[in-house]
């Protein structure tokens, strides 16, 4: 649910658990695309989040999106 940045399902941070194995299963052979698509979308939450609360911008935003989808080892 943009622009508060939550999943339609459950209702919280997006992504969500699911969102993350869904988009894992999707990426599976382009963790790349995955990285770029994700900084897209951390880009566009973050500027979203900021207009909405412009005294409290968001925090944690690489590792609620990029973190969990790097390569491991």
């Amino acid at each position: 649910m943009r622009p508060l940045w939550r999943c339609r399902n459950c209702g919280t941070e997006w992504p969500c658990q699911p969102a993350k194995l869904a988009l894992l299963t999707e990426y599976r052979t382009n963790r790349t695309a995955l990285l770029i698509y994700l900084g897209t979308l951390m880009h566009e939450a973050t500027s979203q989040l900021t207009q909405l609360h412009p005294d409290h911008p968001p925090a944690r935003m690489t590792e609620r999106f990029l973190s969990w989808a790097r390569a491991r080892g």
